[in-house]
Formats: C-alpha cells, structure tokens, sequence
C-alpha cells in the first residue's frame, strides 16, 4: 500500500470571505498539507485544496444548524479520515471538532482561540456568541466546562501573548499553548500615501454590540464640530445597521458616515482612508486591524485583548480605553486636522513583521512525521504534525521546521 504523502485536515468554523482567506490560506500554501476539508454552513471561496461540505437542508431542519454541523463533521471524520481536526472559536466550532475526534476517527484536535479568552471566560456570558452570549449572567460552572473540553485539544492555538497565557493560566499545558497571529497578504494590503483620501476615518468589523460602532459615530460627531469637512466610512454588516444608522441621523452625521456593508474589495477602502478606528470591548488579535496598519493607516484601538500585541502608542497608532469616545476624540482630532499620517506610518512594517504572508516562499518547511506531544488526550492513527506557524514558549510539538515564534 502506497503512504499517502500529505496531511488531510478538517476544519470547522463560520467566517466571511476575507477572514477564511487571512486563517487558511497559510495553511493551504503548507507544501505538507494534502487537502482541508471545511465544514460551514455556506461554501467556501475556490482555493486551492479546499473542500467546503455544508450540511444538508434536511440534516438542518430535523436536528437545528448547531448539531447538524456536528454531526457532518462526525461523518466527514470518519469517512475521510483527517490527521487534524482544527476549530476557531471554541463554540459551537471547538466542540464539533472534538466531536469529530471523540465519534470519528481519533484525529487530533487543534483549537484556536481567535475571539480571546472571554470565548470561555464565566463561561462565555460576556461574548457575541449566539448560545453562550445568552447567558443572563457570569457562571463559572460553564467555564469549568468549556476549559474541560479546550484542555483535552492536542494544541490550543492564541492569536498573542495574552491570550495564550490566559490558556495557560486556566490549566492548559505549557508546551501545548501557542501562538499564531492572523495573516495577511502583503500583495493586497499596501501603503498608498499619494492617493485621495475621501475618507478621515475607517472602521471595520461586525455591526454587533460587542464592536462598538456608536462608538466610533459619536466620535465622528464630536469631531465634526470642529471639522465640518471630517468624513467616515463603517465597513460590515449585522444586525446593528439600522439601529446605528439612526444615530448618525440623530447625531446630524448621516450624511458624514457612510455604511458602505461587506466589501471583498476592503484594501480598497483602506486606500481610501487616512485613520483606523476599532473601538471594540473586547477582541483577540483583529485581521482588520493588521491589513489597516499594513496599508498605512494610524490606528486608534480599544486597549483590549491582545491589540497591545501590534500597537505602539505614538509609534503606529494609540490605544484609548474601550468605550471612552471623549479620549478617542482626543486622540484622532490632531490627526484629523493636520494630516500627520505619516508620523505614524511605521503600521506597516509592524504588521508585515507581526503577520505577513508572502505569496512564495524562500524555504520549504519540513513536516515532522514521527514526533509526538507529551500526554495527548487521544493520539491520532498517524501521528502526524500540525499545520501552520507556532508561537509563544516555542515550536509547537510536531509543528513544522519552518515555524516561527511571534511572542
């Protein structure tokens, strides 16, 4: 019998468009890796390697979106027999995928934590999560819960330092918390200083209560009254577009913000803008924010989560006390009014530094096939290695050669 040469992985997680491309194409571009089969609830861009299973309408109806997913990953575990079964955000995502371990074929599970700890902190009652985010309150019964199921992970993966040393904090072993930023193509997002700049500031995200788009309008309006010609763009969509539309008209800023909705063109927007604002009250490592600083933008940030892991106060951008609109105010006004884009622009590199993904490659990294992680809760049939780039105290085990440290 001829050994099949690459990893086959199952990935299980709900993104747009340009999120799946800045999480898997890293991992599709591993010469290592033989296919990625991705269960989600609508079909994935073309990519190369990529399989989009979506479970069945009648699977849906009888057993509800949650469990019909779990289920598909089950049988997609067992009939394709995956090395790694890999989640981002830890629910529904983390428990399908050790669902598909546990129930399918003993593959090993990666996890990776890209909302931050509040994805499982008191139990998740505080995240946007549609079954957690219900919770009326804090309940450290679910926590114990959700840490039971991110502690049995092969690898738990953090967007930065912070996030991972919350994992290990929370009993998850040293030597199986990492970190691997967010990428981002560097073909795509580039400074364009000579081009116009119909827009003052740039905001982009979710319209969901945890980004903290009024926000961000209430300091356009502030703003506003002392530069009349001061212009906005919000980049998403959700359900707060009409709520938030509201408060530009109340505000008297309807016609200075504008709702521009999902844009798969979104480094275009960022040609267009001179500042980037997130204001959210909580984050892990923002894909945003990384190609905003890679095209040259200043960025304004909640000082949340693991945002501190790419900006500078004074360097590349500053970081404001989330929900602080009147300190937000403070900061971008000399922006908005002199135009000193450039004495920040050092976002770029940062960004590239901290997360960029090349479209070749100089070195091929080699898989190591045979190393195994000290007491993994249920070793795969293969032992193979985990895809993508390790971080924090080191190289994950098993990982690639080629990996890097981002801590």
């Amino acid at each position: 019998m001829t050994e099949r040469r690459g990893l086959r992985l199952l990935v299980t997680v709900t993104f747009n468009p340009n999120q799946l491309r800045a999480h898997l194409e890293p991992i599709l571009d591993l010469p290592e890796v033989e296919s990625v089969t991705l269960v989600a609830d609508v079909p994935a861009p073309d990519l190369p390697k990529l399989t989009t299973v979506v479970p069945s309408p009648r699977l849906v109806r009888v057993l509800g979106r949650a469990v019909a997913k779990t289920v598909t990953c089950v049988r997609v575990a067992r009939r394709e027999q995956p090395d790694w079964a890999i989640s981002y955000n830890l629910v529904p995502h983390g428990l399908n995928a050790r669902a598909a371990s546990r129930w399918g074929n003993g593959c090993r599970t990666m996890y990776h934590q890209i909302g931050g700890p509040v994805e499982w902190l008191e139990g998740g009652w505080r995240s946007d999560n549609g079954i957690l985010g219900r919770l009326p309150r804090r309940s450290r019964v679910v926590e114990r819960l959700l840490l039971r199921s991110v502690r049995r992970n092969t690898v738990c993966v953090a967007m930065g330092a912070k996030g991972r040393q919350g994992l290990v904090d929370h009993g998850v072993e040293d030597a199986r918390a990492v970190v691997v930023p967010p990428s981002i193509d560097d073909a795509r997002f580039v400074p364009a200083p000579d081009a116009p700049k119909p827009y003052d500031v740039v905001s982009v995200g979710s319209l969901i209560p945890t980004k903290q788009m009024h926000v961000v309008i209430e300091a356009v309006a502030r703003l506003r009254e002392r530069l009349p010609g001061l212009r906005a763009a919000i980049v998403g969509e959700g359900p707060l577009e009409a709520e938030l539309r509201a408060l530009a008209a109340e505000r008297g800023v309807a016609d200075a913000v504008d709702f521009l909705g999902f844009r798969p063109d979104v480094e275009a927007v960022y040609r267009d803008a001179r500042a980037f604002v997130l204001a959210s009250r909580y984050e892990g490592l923002s894909i945003a924010l990384l190609e905003a600083m890679a095209s040259g933008l200043p960025a304004f940030v909640s000082d949340v989560g693991e945002l501190r892991d790419a900006v500078r106060d004074g360097e590349n951008g500053w970081a404001f006390p989330s929900g602080d609109a009147d300190r937000l105010v403070e900061l971008l006004e000399p922006c908005c009014a002199s135009r000193p884009a450039a004495r920040l622009g050092s976002g770029a590199a940062d960004a590239r530094a901290l997360a960029s993904r090349p479209r070749s490659r100089p070195a091929t990294p080699r898989c190591s096939r045979g190393a195994e992680p000290r007491r993994p809760p249920r070793p795969g049939p293969r032992g193979r290695s985990p895809p993508g780039r390790a971080g924090g105290s080191g190289r994950a085990p098993g990982a690639p050669s080629g990996s890097r440290s981002s801590a």
